[in-house]
């Protein structure tokens, strides 16, 4: 499988989450590329299994986004982003969505997985590859303070061919409040924390964070195909 691995944190190597995280899948056999935001652009040199949104230029022109981009959390970027103004939103999509087509065509990914519901997933499903999202609670308490962000995470939360959650309470919440009739029900929403990427007692099973990984990808392929 080829996994393009989208994050919403810093993906920074070598310690960030989402580097050990791909070690961890390649030793699974899931070749993936990371794709997220980072401190260095593409332009000076590429990271191995890294192909980074490089946002530092455009965060300069705000002090929240700069600081959120700095603190290299998740949640401090997507929070951030419901807090700029739309044209810096706009500006900030425009590069990530570059980066990612970039990633697309030169890794040609058969699914992607975007962690986190944010401004990134709809961009992820703009490119045409199946997409699963994993979501958590704070993701949903963030899209709240912006209507157009909130409108790209209901896009890509509706569009997205598998779904997961951090847990039962977000599941539920995903179920009423972000997803119309017909589409996926509760059930057909995995549950599972996005644990950091130490070993497990039982790594490649389906209770492993590759497992669970390997799992929801392949159902997203199943319903593109099927």
């Amino acid at each position: 499988m080829r996994l393009l691995l989208i994050d919403h944190g810093s993906c920074d190597p070598p310690t960030t989450r989402v580097h050990p995280l791909r070690s961890r899948l390649a030793s699974e056999g899931i070749d993936a590329l990371v794709c997220g935001p980072a401190s260095v652009s593409n332009l000076l040199g590429q990271t191995p299994g890294l192909h980074g949104i490089h946002l530092l230029d455009i965060a300069a022109a705000n002090n929240v986004l700069l600081k959120a981009v700095r603190d290299g959390s998740a949640a401090a970027f997507l929070t951030a982003a419901s807090a700029i103004s739309p044209r810096l939103l706009g500006l900030l999509r425009e590069t990530a969505r570059q980066s990612i087509a970039e990633a697309v065509d030169g890794f040609d990914p058969e699914v992607i997985l975007v962690l986190h519901a944010g401004i990134l997933a709809d961009l992820a499903i703009e490119t045409g590859v199946p997409v699963a999202v994993h979501v958590a609670a704070a993701d949903l308490a963030a899209a709240t303070g912006s209507e157009a962000v909130r409108d790209s995470v209901a896009a890509a939360i509706g569009s997205a061919e598998a779904l997961a959650a951090e847990d039962a309470g977000t599941a539920a919440r995903l179920a009423a409040e972000w997803l119309d009739d017909g589409e996926q029900s509760l059930s057909a929403i995995e549950i599972w924390p996005l644990s950091d990427p130490d070993p497990d007692p039982d790594p490649g099973t389906d209770a492993s964070i590759v497992g669970r990984i390997r799992s929801l990808c392949e159902r997203a392929l199943g319903r593109r195909q099927g």
